[in-house]
């Protein structure tokens, strides 16, 4: 008896250690949007601005807007300049303020991919110049040794290529940091094309959930930086109606992406108003 309630409790902290190493992620990265978020029903929090406030008070008329990223940053999959040429429209409605748009996007590139774009003199002038940079990046990182090794190698790999990502995300922003210190660094969260139905959702959840904890902790390191919750606007059940292929948005997905960003901007804390 003795023994087997021994089996027992081991077989329980093992399913318990499983479900910690599966959920932590997701349980961290709500733990960071909760205290991001301003509570209007929390009186220390009555005195913080939010982005669009600052955008809205700015002495500033006219803003510039840089994209860096993949191509989902350059918008493949719209008619309609992707999400950044939406989300600028809307800033200009809601400020009264002009917002011009750069956009540096690379289709397939990976997060060193665009470190290295970085060192280029052209494209640092432009975030030396920006006022606001969107960034979206790491997709292709574990997708390009998948194509090019194989799933199996892609898997094999994972640990190194995470440690790489947090690496080079963390590298770029303290490069931009460097040439830029004041612009508000906006970092898209990574979204899932999977169907919930399939027998890989689960691995590819917890894939994700790892790679925007790895954007929310290293947006919270370079204020003003914000993450926007891109994972909440596209859901995989109704994929249908917002993806282009089978990775990019279309507009319908790119619109649900600059209105959560939008919102993200209305919601979330700037600084203390002086």
């Amino acid at each position: 008896m003795k023994k087997r309630y021994i089996i027992s409790l081991l077989l329980l902290l093992m399913v318990i250690g499983t479900a910690g190493w599966y959920y932590y992620p997701q349980y961290k990265i709500n733990q960071i949007k909760k205290e991001s978020v301003i509570d209007k029903n929390d009186k220390s929090k009555l005195k913080q601005i939010t982005y669009l406030d600052y955008l809205k008070d700015s002495p500033d008329s006219t803003f510039n807007h840089l994209v860096l990223g993949d191509s989902v940053a350059q918008g493949r999959g719209s008619e309609e300049g992707g999400f950044a040429n939406k989300v600028n429209e809307n800033l200009q409605n809601l400020t009264g303020k002009t917002f011009i748009l750069e956009n540096q996007g690379v289709s397939g590139a990976t997060s060193k991919g665009l470190l290295n774009q970085l060192e280029i003199p052209a494209v640092q002038q432009s975030v030396k110049s920006a006022d606001i940079i969107s960034i979206n990046i790491g997709g292709n990182d574990l997708v390009q040794i998948a194509k090019e090794e194989g799933p199996i190698k892609a898997i094999q790999s994972y640990d190194e290529v995470k440690t790489d990502y947090k690496k080079n995300l963390n590298e770029i922003f303290e490069t931009i940091r460097e040439q830029n210190p004041d612009a508000i660094l906006v970092l898209n969260e990574l979204y899932n094309v999977v169907n919930s139905e399939q027998k890989y959702y689960p691995a590819t959840e917890k894939l994700l959930n790892d790679w925007n904890l790895i954007a929310y902790e290293t947006a919270l390191a370079h204020k003003p930086a914000l993450v926007v919750p891109v994972s909440d606007a596209l859901q995989t059940e109704d994929m249908d109606k917002w993806l282009y292929d089978s990775i990019h948005p279309n507009d319908e997905g790119y619109a649900r992406i600059a209105d959560k960003t939008i919102t993200t901007f209305q919601n979330q804390s700037y600084k203390e108003a002086q």
